[in-house]
Formats: C-alpha cells, sequence, structure tokens
C-alpha cells in the first residue's frame, strides 16, 4: 500500500490470457470519479401452457464486467508525475502530456489488433484494492478542447471491460468432480497466505500456487477485506 498519497488506477496490457507476456502499461493521470462493477446471471424460464407464472432455474452465469471513464488533459493544468491527486483536482503550472500519445497508448494496449495473437489485448486493470482481469467490450471517446490548429486538448474516454479467466483456471474452479471445491476466503487482519493455505490445506507450501491462481504479486500486501481463491488441489 502506499504512504500519504492515493494510487493511481493502472492499466497493464498483455498479449495472453495467462497474463504472462506484458505489452505495457497506462497510468491515468486522474483516478476516475467512479466506477461499476456488474454481475449477471442468466435465468431460464419454463412453464406449461396455460399456466399464470412461469418457473424459473439457473442456466449460467456471466462474466462481470467493469465501467468507468478515463480524462486525457494536455493543457498543462494537471500534474502528470509526481504524487497521485484525487479525481477533479489540478495543479497549475505542471508540464502538459500530448493527448493523442496518451490515447494512442491507452488503445495500444486496450484495443489495437495484434497481429501476432490474431486478437486484441488482455488486460488487468489495477487500483488500490481493485484488481480486475478481462478484455475491452466498449470505447468511446468524448474530444472536449482544441487547439486553434484542431489539435486535441482534453478528451474523455468511456470503456468497458468484460472479466476474462483462463482454461486451466476455470478447470480447477468447475471441478466439480472434486470433493474440496474451489473456497473464498475473506482476508482479516494479520492473515498470511502460508497460514491462510495452513488452515484451508492442511499445509502451508501451496501459498505460492494460491498467490499465483489468484494473480497476487506480493505474497506480503494482503489488504483486509480482499477476496483470495483457494482451489481444489489436484493429485496425481
Amino acid at each position: 500500500m502506499s504512504r500519504g498519497g492515493l494510487n493511481k488506477l493502472k492499466i497493464v496490457g498483455y498479449k495472453d490470457v495467462k497474463f504472462k507476456n506484458k505489452i505495457g502499461e497506462y497510468t491515468a493521470l486522474i483516478n476516475p470519479e467512479t466506477y461499476s462493477i456488474s454481475h449477471d446471471v442468466n435465468i431460464s424460464e419454463k412453464g406449461g401452457q396455460g399456466s399464470y407464472v412461469p418457473t424459473t432455474s439457473y442456466s449460467k452465469g456471466s462474466s462481470q464486467t467493469i465501467s468507468f471513464k478515463i480524462l486525457f488533459d494536455g493543457t498543462g493544468v494537471i500534474k502528470k508525475d509526481g504524487n497521485p491527486i484525487p479525481a477533479g483536482l489540478a495543479i497549475i503550472g505542471a508540464s502538459a502530456p500530448s493527448v493523442t500519445d496518451d490515447i494512442n497508448l491507452f488503445k495500444k494496449l486496450v484495443y489495437v489488433y495484434d497481429s501476432t495473437t490474431h486478437q486484441p489485448p488482455f488486460v488487468q486493470i489495477l487500483w488500490g484494492v481493485l484488481s480486475f482481469s478481462g478484455r475491452l467490450t466498449k470505447l468511446s471517446f468524448n474530444y472536449k478542447l482544441y487547439k486553434p490548429d484542431g489539435t486535441p486538448l482534453r478528451a474523455e474516454a468511456d470503456c468497458s471491460f468484460c472479466g476474462v479467466i483462463d482454461e486451466e483456471r476455470l478447470a480447477a474452479i468447475e471441478n466439480k468432480q472434486s470433493p474440496d471445491l474451489t473456497h473464498i476466503k475473506i482476508v482479516k487482519a494479520g492473515d498470511t497466505l502460508p497460514l491462510l493455505c495452513y488452515y484451508e490445506y492442511g499445509d502451508s507450501k501451496y501459498y505460492y500456487e494460491v498467490a499465483r491462481f489468484n494473480g497476487l504479486t506480493n505474497i506480503k500486501q494482503l489488504i483486509p477485506g480482499m477476496k483470495l481463491f483457494f482451489p481444489p488441489l489436484i493429485t496425481n
């Protein structure tokens, strides 16, 4: 966690769904004012002829989606480097970034088709306790301010991403033949990953696999309130 500052939202682009082949990253100039996460469940309806109210049954779950807006500013009034600042605050006299360059970098990480993989990138969206893995489903730009020659000075991107998961991890989660299905634990103050693995599996040695399964880069930075997934053990 940061000390004395507010972390900025970061988007990291990858070529693969396992998030190993990194393309690059983009740090927001200022944080979004809000973001929304939606969860959908598909329900099927059944009803006999003449029935007034149909019966419903669970069909399948759907990917989570996250939506937010990012501001691109080239007027020089918003600080780009140094201590992060909250959404909506401006600092006069900062060097002006290029809106066009920032937008091109952003699009390369989330939108531009890769001829080597034959698909757009996968992304990880990181901000404070937020960690979302997905890919772009919607991107639109609203240009708000220009130089006399038409060069954009300010723009806002409205973007949405759907969650993704690689087949290996999905197979572990959906291993319904296993008596030990994936468990979810909420981190409490004082918890460590080796200790949680000991409680879950009876052995702390699985902490590295659990960290990798959850996309953790630093096992010492467990945050109270965060969710951790503990998949079933697969033995030969």
